[in-house]
């Protein structure tokens, strides 16, 4: 390493504190500031957008396209920059970056007129945004192995977050109308930067310059060695199946309850009630990973889906609504759980922010964008019956996650 590069690193630490300086819970709470940050902006981005869409004139259709191309396009974006931010070394400052540039974005589409504009600055945020959420998973999840502190404590932070996004949003669009979508959105990410530099400088133990070497090259030279385990393929494809069952709900479910005649701080309080039934399951997260194992985690929330999104097609009630809505633990948190902690215990070190993104594009591109896309042709229609669709896709992940359970075995035995 030259001396300039080590004056570098010594300027940048000097900045910030080292991951071996902090307690356990002082990095937690970095991380949970900084999850905290990037679910605030998720909670008011996903239940409401497609409100501010409607209000500039994007009929269902349109809105599906909308939200389906950024997420297109991080099939390739994604995986480059954690590939980057691997062989680099500097997955802190690549998060940095990135929450930095997100607000300027989103400030520059407050002003935008006309539909390609839009959907330039619309997509332009969302590949800012969405890379930031794997590179953290890596982080997190080898920090609470290496420091001793519980990754789903850290995590849930970001799901009260979002819990906070989904009420107040819904209570200030409700009474200022859609155009506050985009203001909260935009403020929020500025928090999520100013939780980015709060991040410390040596999240990673401390390696000399023939291990960074290494990880580097093991970085670049074994990306496509993940492409070839049928376990790590099978995992992609049950990420992409469950957690893109929630397509209809992400995009459309705010629309067709507000249709329905729900006022938004309702709509708003559903929201907020799945993500708080996934709050309690992270809190118990590690007990249940000791216990079940991350894959039957993975499993359960793929027939969770089954069970949930035909009867979310059937009414619009919240008082029928609200038990449907507890599912959501088990749709979305156990199969997430499951998932990054499969990663993070089957993915070699240099690795993980690849991992992680590849991961994040199977299910944020392929997944959700690919099935969000489908959505507004089904929702437009079939209305709620699109819901079924995402049952059908939920037992196929669930398919997907046993298949991953049985290579596991096989890989562990051999």
């Amino acid at each position: 390493m030259s001396q300039q590069a080590e004056g570098n690193d010594e300027a940048e630490d000097d900045k910030q504190p080292s991951a071996v300086a902090l307690s356990p819970l002082a990095l937690s709470a970095r991380f949970a500031f900084f999850y905290g940050g990037l679910f605030l902006t998720i909670g008011i981005y996903l239940p409401y957008i497609p409100l501010w869409l409607e209000a500039r004139g994007f009929s269902d259709q349109a809105i599906g396209l909308v939200l389906a191309i950024p997420a297109w396009l991080r099939i390739v974006t994604t995986p480059a920059i954690a590939l980057l931010a691997d062989r680099s070394g500097r997955r802190r400052l690549t998060i940095l970056v990135l929450a930095l540039a997100t607000p300027l974005c989103l400030i520059s589409l407050e002003f935008a007129v006309g539909f390609a504009l839009i959907v330039v600055l619309h997509s332009l945020a969302g590949l800012l945004h969405q890379p930031q959420m794997p590179l953290i998973e890596g982080l997190a999840v080898r920090a609470a192995e290496r420091h001793g502190f519980a990754y789903s404590r850290a995590r849930l932070w970001g799901s009260l977050a979002f819990v906070v996004a989904n009420l107040g949003g819904g209570l200030l669009i409700g009474r200022f109308g859609p155009d506050w979508v985009l203001h909260l959105v935009t403020v929020s990410a500025l928090l999520t930067a100013v939780a980015a530099w709060c991040l410390p400088a040596q999240i990673e133990p401390t390696r000399g310059e023939g291990d960074k070497s290494d990880e580097r090259r093991l970085a670049g030279g074994r990306f496509l060695a993940l492409l070839r385990r049928p376990d790590f393929l099978l995992l992609l494809l049950a990420g992409l199946l469950i957690q893109g069952s929630h397509a209809v709900y992400y995009a459309y479910s705010a629309l067709d309850w507000s249709r329905a005649g729900l006022d938004g701080s309702l709509i708003g309080a559903l929201w907020a009630l799945g993500v708080l039934a996934e709050v309690v399951l992270f809190w118990f997260g590690k007990s249940l990973i000791g216990r079940f194992g991350p894959l039957l985690l993975l499993a359960v929330g793929g027939l969770a889906g089954v069970i949930r999104w035909p009867l979310t097609a059937l009414t619009a009630d919240p008082l029928l609504l609200a038990p449907l809505q507890l599912l959501h633990a088990l749709t979305f948190g156990a199969a997430h759980l499951g998932a990054l902690t499969w990663l993070g215990r089957n993915v070699p070190d240099a690795q993980a922010g690849t991992a992680q993104a590849l991961y994040a594009t199977a299910v944020g591109s392929l997944g959700v964008g690919s099935l969000m896309f489908a959505a507004g042709w089904l929702y437009g229609s079939f209305g709620a019956g699109a819901y079924f669709a995402m049952a059908l896709t939920s037992l196929l992940g669930t398919v997907a996650a046993l298949l991953v359970i049985r290579q596991t075995t096989h890989r562990q035995k051999t």
